[in-house]
């Protein structure tokens, strides 16, 4: 590989191959002639001939017509996105005080009783989960192994509470159904019942 000029703008770029000469598709695209005149409808730039068949106010580069689940990616369809994404906020802010994220969260909490697992808040009160840890003596219910109490959150020795009936399989968040596991046990264990 070597640094050579484009061909097309003159800035210096790092070209991959020994026949490379321009620096993007944009400035390749600009050495070819236009298409009878056609711009493009999204960013006005001109049409490559023999790139299209639509009529003027329709004909659209490939990078400008690429669609996906949120729309058109191009520069203009992004900042109009952003635009109005930034004002839907801010009219939420200003009428409700807080972020719609927040409002949705809210929503959530209120009619599951807890906060989106998403915000990494605890699902169960945590003098609850104490009591449970004290209950089972601060051991592994897995393994049978002690935990260690002042592991950070993140170590596979920290202590977590197991869903002895998984939630995916219609457990609660009942005391009769939860214990003591190490982290590292209780992901391993994943959503398996274990009849006890």
């Amino acid at each position: 590989m070597s640094i050579v000029p484009c061909a097309m703008c003159s800035v210096e770029f790092e070209a991959k191959t020994s026949r490379a000469k321009y620096c993007s598709t944009r400035c390749k695209d600009k050495g070819k002639p236009s298409a009878s005149g056609l711009t493009c409808s999204v960013c006005g730039g001109g049409m490559v001939r023999g790139r299209t068949s639509q009529q003027q106010g329709e004909a659209r580069h490939n990078r400008c017509g690429h669609t996906y689940g949120s729309g058109c990616r191009c520069e203009p369809c992004s900042a109009k996105k952003a635009a109005t994404m930034r004002a839907y906020v801010d009219a939420v802010r200003s009428r409700t005080g807080v972020h719609p994220t927040t409002l949705q969260r809210r929503k959530f909490r209120d009619e599951n009783g807890y906060w989106p697992h998403m915000t990494g808040s605890a699902w169960i009160d945590p003098q609850l989960r104490h009591a449970l840890y004290k209950r089972d003596k601060w051991s592994c219910s897995i393994c049978e192994l002690p935990i260690d109490r002042e592991a950070h959150w993140n170590d596979d020795l920290a202590p977590s509470l197991d869903h002895i009936k998984p939630r995916s399989l219609g457990g609660t968040h009942e005391p009769d159904n939860l214990r003591t596991a190490h982290r590292i046990c209780n992901s391993i264990k994943g959503a398996t019942y274990e009849l006890v």
